[in-house]
């Protein structure tokens, strides 16, 4: 039995533009895949009347979000071994939380937000389209907040030196076509 070099791929981009899809297309062809849950947090605060929960509670929301991202990080290890695939994809990472709250400049202990110990082998990046986008009960941002928001996030990637793929405007299936054939390019090269 060989064993595969597993590949950490993190799908991220602002808000509303094709992650989820892109991961559940992904599962659905057999790919290992961590998804997001950064909703259920959202919705649990809703029920308790917060309407938005990461404006009102930024650190204390970032906290719990890196500690589950983080955690899920770490057992993607365990996956990994038993992956028939070689790759597993993260619907958002852990660089995405630091990239929140620096866009909207709140100030965050280094130290408990360090990214040095956490690396993907690639950020595949969905910038903001607006034929795509939709507010929704838990997506409260405006598209200008998301444009906002992904420049952020690309420049997270980028100072952590992760390479970077931007997945042009295109259906899903298209989107997963594109990602596939870099991704084998990449393997073969």
């Amino acid at each position: 039995m060989s064993l595969i070099k597993t590949k950490k791929i993190v799908i991220s981009g602002g808000p509303g533009s094709g992650k989820t899809t892109l991961v559940n297309l992904l599962r659905n062809m057999g790919h290992e895949c961590v998804e997001e849950f950064s909703r259920i947090i959202i919705e649990k605060a809703q029920k308790k009347g917060e309407n938005n929960i990461f404006k009102s509670e930024p650190i204390s929301f970032s906290e719990e979000i890196w500690k589950e991202r983080k955690e899920r990080y770490e057992k993607s290890d365990i996956a990994l071994g038993k992956a028939k695939k070689p790759y597993v994809f993260f619907d958002r990472g852990l660089h995405d939380v630091v990239a929140y709250l620096e866009c909207i400049g709140v100030p965050y202990d280094q130290n408990k937000f360090d990214l040095s110990n956490f690396s993907y082998d690639l950020a595949l990046l969905l910038p903001p389209w607006k034929a795509i986008y939709i507010k929704d009960n838990e997506r409260k941002e405006g598209f200008e907040e998301t444009e906002k928001l992904y420049f952020y996030i690309k420049n997270t990637y980028q100072k952590n030196n992760i390479p970077i793929i931007e997945i042009p405007f295109q259906n899903p299936e298209l989107r997963i076509s594109t990602l596939l054939k870099y991704l084998d390019n990449e393997k073969n090269a």
